[in-house]
């Protein structure tokens, strides 16, 4: 029974090496996360029914041990749990969305991942393997990256981009820091091999390691490769302060520290040059302006608004898009509609100290460090050798750093357990000695408690991982039949929403905004199906309202179907509904344009026009430069035959230079300040 056990973990384990290698364009709406996640939950599940088996044969042999580094990562949990049921919206905290799903139910997944890790692999020739497979499965996902980058520019979605591509991640960002951790993955299996024998199990790490250096180019992502350039200096100065004795070697490191800094201040003060933009990542990173006016930049100062607000706990994981909005700038628009929303801080320091408040951002940090700390320790001690010490070190400080200016995601988080627990068991004394293994007390698992186990198992996949997946499935099939036959797809909608699924508002948004599509379309206005659309559209939205009450995108969405249902049906209640779900989106997120500019039209709609002017009026003055409340207050006062108005507004527009017009707004501007003067100097004739 232990043998199989181990087994079964040890096969689920190197199963989880090839969950950044699953992509399913075809059946899942978010295809590189939704699979990758589900399959991720279900194998640490049966790792974990497992552990729980050796656990009852072995206890001693298999159990915890509660090293400093364990209590860092259980202390990391605690920080997510405690936010997550005090923050905003513990619903989102807890299961997050299909975009990302690193909710609360994931972390628990990952946590048991580094447990399970920790408590059956002791042995280094096991580690080895382990890491081996990784590296392996790491290198197909590099393999297609440079596939996509020099052989087919489309593969896998990639939209024919060259210069950064995700391959099997889906994000460009993802991929650079997953080729950060395996050229330090390669390069550690590669110095724990005999390197004087240079045989395959030396190559073969070398070769994998260099696909990851070239997977954080081949993504382009600054943050990587600042992580890259500070970790490869944290791996130098940890050799230079642990080597004894070796003068020449410490020389020679020294060296390559030095010179590394000369070239990147050479490639610093060539910025400008065609030759350092076009390289890769560098070019990026080195021509990098940090300006208070930079989205990324404005998003960290609302996290430390956010955090003035609720300085212990946060406002909750993936509650960030909360704080966004309330906090929101008016500056934002200034870079496009695309910038005025974040879900998140682009910065895991940043986000954590929003979303998990003082003692999540103390949390984190902390965990990092004594890990670091617990590696100089058991070097000292003599439990590890220098490349454990220094590769340790070195890719915590990178990955911090590489974080720092992105966010987790399911790839990141699944390296960084799995590197934990390998730091953590390595910084251990062994738990048996060799061959006394069977000297340890042992019972049996019962086949009673055995079919337990497999059912529990079994119920938590099916509810938790298998459900989500139909669910997911089913929505993407209906959203494909939705344009083509309407009225099919209303009547299979109710079998699709009830399926068992956690991301049920995820379902009904997805839904409701194909419906909301069609709902646009003036052709669909006369089939006999549009006013059962529209009802279930309206309904779904008001479902989604109870569950998510300051998720303004659900206020925005749910006043445009009351507007589209308002006209549809003349029934003037439908905007008056319209306009009380933007007047509470407005108290949400009182800066916001968007809501701003809907809420005047709705009231315009409803009649209420001098309303809508005085929000339009407000908005511009509180907010000049942007050009397109200009336009929308200029055609208000144009649909109210008030042109002497409306002209002296784009007249203004046109004769201040701080405010941004769009070519067609100016030639709007430009059109009707033309006609308004010809018509004025033919009535003056």
């Amino acid at each position: 029974m232990k043998d199989m056990l181990q087994r079964i973990i040890r096969y689920a384990i190197y199963g989880t090496f090839f969950v950044p290698v699953v992509v399913v364009p075809s059946f899942f709406v978010f295809p590189f996360i939704v699979p990758k996640i589900l399959l991720f939950r279900t194998l640490v599940l049966c790792m974990f029914a497992g552990l729980i088996g050796l656990l009852y044969i072995q206890r001693k042999t298999y159990s915890l041990r509660w090293t400093p580094p364990t209590l860092g990562v259980l202390l990391f949990l605690l920080s997510f749990v405690l936010s997550t049921f005090v923050g905003v919206d513990w619903y989102r905290s807890f299961w997050d969305n299909h975009e990302r799903m690193l909710g609360l139910f994931t972390i628990v997944h990952y946590v048991l991942y580094y447990v399970v890790l920790s408590s059956v692999i002791q042995e280094w020739k096991e580690w080895r393997w382990l890491m081996r497979a990784f590296l392996g499965a790491g290198a197909i996902v590099m393999v297609i990256a440079v596939f996509q980058t020099y052989v087919n520019h489309d593969l896998l979605l990639n939209k024919g981009n060259t210069s950064r591509v995700a391959s099997t991640l889906g994000n460009s960002i993802y991929l650079s820091g997953y080729g950060l951790f395996l050229m330090f993955l390669g390069y550690i299996l590669a110095m724990k091999e005999n390197i004087k024998k240079k045989n395959m199990w030396f190559w073969y790490p070398v070769v994998g390691g260099g696909l990851g250096f070239w997977g954080i180019f081949l993504g382009g992502t600054r943050g990587a490769f600042l992580g890259l350039v500070i970790g490869v200096g944290v791996l130098l100065i940890s050799y230079i302060l642990a080597l004894k004795g070796h003068k020449r070697l410490k020389m020679c490191m020294s060296a390559l520290l030095i010179l590394g800094v000369c070239i990147m201040g050479t490639f610093y003060a060539f910025r400008q040059t065609d030759f350092v933009k076009n390289i890769p990542a560098v070019g990026r990173l080195v021509n990098t302006e940090v300006s208070s006016t930079d989205t990324r930049v404005m998003a960290w100062g609302i996290a430390i608004e956010a955090w003035k607000e609720k300085p212990v706990f946060g406002w909750g994981p993936n509650n960030y898009y909360y704080a966004f909005n309330k906090y929101y700038r008016p500056e934002f628009l200034l870079h496009g509609w695309g910038e005025t929303w974040f879900d998140n801080a682009h910065s895991v320091v940043m986000n954590t100290l929003a979303v998990q408040g003082f003692f999540g951002i103390v949390t984190y940090l902390v965990l990092y460090m004594l890990f670091i700390v617990s590696l100089w320790r058991a070097y000292i001690r003599n439990v590890i050798d220098i490349h454990v010490l220094s590769v340790g070190s070195a890719f915590l400080i990178a990955h911090l750093v590489s974080v720092s200016t992105v966010f987790e995601n399911p790839t990141s988080y699944l390296y960084f357990f799995f590197f934990l627990a390998f730091l953590n068991v390595q910084m251990q004394a062994k738990k048996t000695h060799a061959g006394d293994e069977h000297k340890a007390k042992s019972k049996d698992v019962s086949t009673g408690g055995t079919i337990s186990i497999i059912a529990v198992v079994i119920l938590l996949v099916y509810s938790t991982n298998i459900n989500p997946a139909r669910a997911n499935m089913q929505v993407l099939s209906l959203i494909k039949t939705i344009n083509i036959d309407p009225q099919t797809a209303i009547a299979t909608y109710p079998s699709v929403a009830a399926i068992p699924t956690p991301h049920i508002d995820d379902i009904r948004n997805d839904t409701v905004r194909i419906l909301s599509g069609i709902l646009r379309d003036p052709a669909a206005a006369t089939q006999p199906w549009i006013a059962e659309l529209s009802t279930l559209a309206i309904e779904e939205m008001k479902k989604n309202m109870v569950l998510h009450p300051f998720d303004i995108r659900v206020h925005i969405t749910l006043a445009e179907l009351y507007a589209y249902e308002a006209q549809r049906t003349n029934n003037p209640e439908y905007i008056g509904a319209a306009i009380d779900t933007m007047k509470e989106a407005l108290r949400i997120s009182p800066e916001r344009q968007q809501v701003e500019y809907s809420l005047a039209s709705y009231l315009h709609m409803g009649g209420k026009t001098d309303e809508a002017i005085e929000i339009l009026q407000a908005s511009v003055d509180r907010f000049e430069t942007i050009g397109d409340g200009w336009r929308r207050l200029v055609f208000l006062y144009m649909q109210q035959n008030n042109v002497d108005t409306a002209v002296d507004i784009a007249t203004e527009a046109l004769s201040r230079e701080n405010i941004l017009l769009d070519e067609e707004t100016k030639g709007m501007f430009i059109e009707l300040v033309e006609t308004h003067n010809r018509e004025q100097a033919d009535v003056q004739n």
